[in-house]
């Protein structure tokens, strides 16, 4: 061993050889002790080991220079070092502060050029010597830099007198209150060399300074390296406020609308004006909502292809996309027109329109309203509330989910270029019951300017704006990562381990560690290993710039609000954060992704919570992820829930449920809009279900792949099933024709929601659908009530279920007939048998299909693509006097074999394996009518699986 090193002579005047001088243990132990808390290499070892001799140099000094007694000095504090007015080539730091040799900080100090910057720790500058830099390898421990890391309260001002004498050290303190282990941490993490610390407790605020906004900062590429298993105790730390506010009438108390300006840049026919009421700006979308083209001559307008509703009359206000037309135009006379296409005379007697050009009978459904601000330069939190519920003109067959919008204009609400370069629009989907929102993100404002902050309106929706606020950014957070103030750009693994980072728990307002950055966004990439993060209302907040990090064995938990957070708004952010075992738990959410970020979770355990993905609007991947949960536990609090196009796929691993499902309060999984879904491949599955059988709800769907345990009891009764009991078929969406629907209604899907009449009624010319809890299937509200018209019209509702590439699947539809055809007016039939196969019957065509959907119209309806292929027939034969009993047709779709070499991609004339045709997208279900009589029948339960 090294340090028991004894040479042959018994002191350094035995011998006069150099080389066997510098091997004194006398003339090591002069030299000071091991300055690498660490364990690393110390100037002693060295030297007793041979590695340095006479000759070597550090930093440019020879070994012989700094072992002359005249070269040396020793001090035993940073003080005095700093009041040194000699020039030795070396100095000996006995103790930080001159009290005590246990904080790690003594160390050999060697002349250095003067340009280094003084940081209180590694380069000391002196009164009259120069600039001495510590000799070390590796990292740097904050200990050097004063930090006692012995969990009690160390301010500052018990080491130094003035606030000035504080910052000729820490350039970045800014209170004698502040904990010197803050200050040291801090300085050991911009210092550049990484940290390297053994294992302490750091504490990082105290009551004086727990609200004053200043988070350590950590900058990828220059902060790195591991704290040894320290904890950084934030437990006193409090939410910082602002009461400046930017906007002016924020809350709407002034009704007339002060401060706020409505979008002058359209056309009446294309926007509708907010109005102010006390304590909300108001949007309304309105009912009447017809639609043409039109020219105008001599008062008289020439209307073609009249669409909407209502029909137009005397005293119809008449607008156009150009407003040629005055003001409070109306129609004063019918003259060839009967509320449709036609001419009618209008008031406007002047106006000339000679080519036909967009007008309505009503204003439009899109509004902008907006204030003027101005900001001076700095940071800012942007923060909207508003309520949604469905708009008026949806009953009129329109189907086009509703947004709202937070942008900046240069010029006025809507014109302009954004020149702060932030903006979020939130799909609000279809709201009803009233639906709560926010948007919330931080932006720059890098030179002081103005700029008008837009809110934006469209889609069949009502929106009451509450509040909008500006208020400079308070950080509120434990850690800032930032790459504001960084010289280059980090794209490889810049890692931080071994630390838990502790904070108040409860406070909703605090965030562990915060990601963002205003000056550099082109990425905060800063990773961890063996990080834990708990009891700060958001544990991680992903902002602006921040993307591409990864998590190895870290955890967060006791999050008062969520885990892990990405709000929309960021830019340049989102991509792909990647998380490798770990944890995530014991918080009231997990993940709160309506912003969209990308996440791939490896081997991770996700633990009690009371949700676990929150609006996830982005693509979520969990890969062998262990999760248990109590069931849900609160109305409208899912487990797993996507909104938009949300991804959630489960590669393997477990989900377990625990408790009384028969207790759960909904469904665990919510896939919110048709887009929305939930894929597990080869997941194990206990007690995904609630107290009704279903495992999920909502428009979106549910999609099991490769399982052992589908139709296991602890599986909900519909695991592939959504919100209507109609399965797979996901949302109606009003059809008018297609592929399928040449005439009378079409409808893609299943309903929006079974607790609300959220769609109450389609009509087309020869049906109605209406949602109904008039019957029940297995105990459950029947989805679905088509009345049609009869008399060989040939009315048509199509479930649509979404399938992957050659996929296929069998399927069950069941329907009540419970009204006597042979009667009308809805007689109640007695009749509870099925009818045989010699029965007078009529039938109900049920029939299968491959189509292909290619898109989506402005509407949000499907627009399907040219193809479709007959996949099945499995009608209903319904006995004339009707049944009192649930009828069921089941499908097995054709199992058509996939394509092979020398044959056409749609051939299907191959056996063996395979399903759909390369073109579909879908599996059809047509329900036909057209050889009904008038009645009313009732779509209860659609059940099946795909493969």
């Amino acid at each position: 061993m090294v340090q028991n090193f004894t040479p042959l002579w018994k002191s350094a005047t035995d011998t006069s050889d150099m080389i066997g001088l510098v091997k004194s243990p006398q003339i090591a132990s002069a030299l000071g002790n091991k300055v690498d808390a660490d364990g690393g290499q110390s100037i002693r070892q060295s030297i007793q080991s041979g590695a340095l001799d006479a000759s070597s140099t550090l930093d440019g000094v020879t070994v012989a220079d700094v072992l002359a007694a005249s070269s040396q000095a020793q001090v035993s504090s940073v003080a005095q070092f700093r009041a040194l007015q000699s020039a030795p080539v070396a100095v000996t730091l006995t103790s930080w502060d001159g009290t005590a040799q246990t904080r790690g900080a003594a160390g050999i100090f060697l002349q250095a050029p003067d340009g280094l910057v003084a940081d209180g720790g590694v380069v000391i500058a002196t009164a009259g010597a120069g600039t001495y830099r510590r000799v070390f390898q590796g990292g740097v421990d904050p200990a050097w830099y004063g930090a006692i890391g012995d969990g009690t309260s160390h301010p500052a001002s018990t080491l130094f007198t003035t606030l000035a004498d504080l910052q000729s050290v820490f350039p970045k303190a800014y209170s004698l209150s502040q904990e010197m282990d803050w200050l040291a941490v801090q300085a050991a993490s911009l210092s550049g060399y990484g940290v390297s610390s053994p294992k302490r407790a750091y504490m990082m605020c105290n009551s004086a300074v727990a609200s004053d906004d200043n988070p350590l900062v950590w900058i990828p590429g220059i902060t790195f390296g591991s704290f040894g298993g320290s904890t950084l105790d934030f437990t006193t730390l409090k939410t910082a406020a602002d009461t400046q506010d930017f906007v002016t009438n924020g809350t709407f108390t002034d009704t007339s609308g002060a401060g706020w300006s409505n979008a002058t840049v359209y056309p009446a026919m294309q926007i509708t004006d907010a109005t102010f009421t006390t304590g909300a700006a108001i949007f309304t979308d309105p009912a009447a909502h017809g639609a043409w083209t039109g020219t105008v001559s001599g008062g008289v307008m020439t209307v073609t292809g009249f669409s909407g509703n209502p029909a137009l009359a005397v005293g119809s206000v008449v607008y156009d996309v150009n407003d040629s037309l005055a003001s409070g135009t109306t129609i004063t006379k019918l003259l060839t027109g009967m509320g449709g296409d036609g001419t009618y005379q209008i008031s406007d007697s002047t106006a000339s329109i000679a080519t036909a050009v967009a007008m309505s009978n009503s204003t439009g459904h899109y509004g902008q309203f907006g204030q003027k601000l101005t900001l001076p330069a700095g940071n800012y939190m942007l923060d909207v509330q508003y309520e949604v519920t469905l708009g008026a003109s949806y009953a009129n067959g329109n189907g086009q989910p509703g947004n709202v919008g937070v942008s900046f204009s240069a010029n006025s609400p809507g014109s302009g270029a954004n020149p702060w370069n932030n903006s979020v629009s939130k799909d609000t989907g279809w709201p009803d019951p009233a639906v709560e929102g926010k948007i919330s993100f931080a932006f720059n404002v890098a030179e002081a300017g103005s700029a008008w902050l837009t809110i934006s309106v469209s889609g069949y929706i009502n929106v009451r704006v509450k509040s909008v606020s500006v208020k400079a950014l308070r950080w509120n957070c434990a850690v800032l990562s930032t790459r504001d103030g960084a010289l280059e750009h980090y794209p490889n693994n810049v890692l931080i381990e071994d630390a838990a980072i502790l904070g108040p728990t409860g406070d909703v307002g605090l965030t562990g560690v915060f990601y963002n950055s205003f000056q550099n966004t082109d990425g905060t990439i800063h990773n961890f290993k063996d990080l834990s993060i708990q009891g700060f209302g958001v544990g991680i907040d992903w902002r602006n710039g921040a993307y591409l990090a990864e998590y190895w064995n870290c955890s967060v938990t006791s999050s008062a609000l969520y885990a892990l957070q990405f709000l929309a708004g960021s830019v340049n952010a989102g991509e792909n954060f990647r998380w490798y075992g770990g944890s995530l738990g014991n918080s009231a959410g997990i993940v709160f992704n309506p912003g969209g970020a990308e996440m791939t979770f490896y081997g991770t355990s996700l633990d009690y919570s009371d949700q676990i993905f929150i609006q996830n609007t982005g693509r979520i991947e969990m890969h062998g992820v262990h999760c248990e949960m109590w069931g849900p536990q609160a109305e409208n609090k899912p487990l797993f829930h996507c909104t938009g196009s949300g991804y959630l796929g489960w590669f393997g691993g477990m989900i377990l449920l625990a408790g009384n499902s028969a207790t759960y309060k909904t469904p665990p999984v919510w896939m919110e809009q048709n887009l929305s879904q939930i894929c597990f491949y080869g997941t194990q599955l206990y007690n995904l279900t609630s107290a009704d059988g279903r495992a999920g709800y909502g428009s979106g769907s549910i999609k099991t792949f490769n399982m052992l345990n589908t139709g296991n009891p602890n599986v909900g009764t519909f695991i592939n099933g959504t919100s209507d009991r109609l399965g797979l078929a996901g949302k109606f969406i009003p059809q008018s024709k297609s592929v399928l629907c040449r005439d009378g209604i079409g409808l893609a899907g299943g309903l929006y929601s079974d607790n609300s009449a959220a769609v109450s009624q389609w009509v087309s010319d020869g049906a109605s659908v209406a949602m109904t809890t008039a019957y029940t299937v297995n105990g459950n509200p029947a989805a679905l009530a088509v009345t049609t018209q009869g008399g060989g019209r040939n009315d048509r509702v199509v479930l649509c279920i979404p399938i992957d590439r050659y996929q296929s699947g069998f399927f069950n539809i069941q329907c009540l007939f419970p009204y006597d055809l042979t009667q009308s007016g809805k007689v109640v039939s007695t009749n509870s048998q099925s009818a045989a196969y010699s029965d007078d019957v009529f039938p109900l065509y049920a029939r299968a299909f491959y189509v292909s959907i290619v898109g989506y119209d402005a509407f949000g309806r499907p627009n399907f693509g040219a193809r479709d292929l007959f996949a099945g027939e499995a009608d209903f034969r319904i006995p004339k006097q009707g049944c009192t009993q649930w009828m069921e047709a089941g499908f097995a779709c054709a199992y058509l074999g996939l394509p092979s070499a020398g044959t056409g991609e749609d051939d299907i004339s191959l056996v063996g394996a395979g399903g759909a045709p390369s073109f579909a997208t879908h599996i059809a279900i047509v329900l036909d009518s057209e050889s009904l009589p008038a009645t009313t029948y009732y779509i209860g339960e659609f059940g099946g699986s795909v493969f």
